[in-house]
């Protein structure tokens, strides 16, 4: 009788808690109609003349030709790749 009683509290609260869960996360459907439209597009690259990194062309900070992926590479100026110096 005790195991019976224990053991449908801990059903109920295994529920509760999977329950919460779901809420908390918003659930699988819901995160997949909020993605983006262009999500899954392709987008041109550029790479930073400074350090190499590869970064979507629309974040690139472009000057006298060059694409830097920030304020701080850009100031520095291009660099020799690596092999090259």
């Amino acid at each position: 009788m005790l195991g019976k009683l224990l053991l449908i509290i801990l059903a109920i609260l295994g529920i509760v808690w999977l329950l919460r869960g779901a809420r908390r996360t918003g659930g699988d459907a819901d995160r997949t109609s909020r993605a983006p439209q262009d999500a899954g597009a392709l987008q041109p690259m550029a790479r930073c003349a400074h350090c190499g990194l590869h970064l979507p062309q629309a974040e690139a900070l472009l000057h006298d030709g060059q694409a830097y992926c920030g304020r701080l590479h850009r100031l520095a100026g291009p660099r020799a790749p690596y092999g090259r110096r």
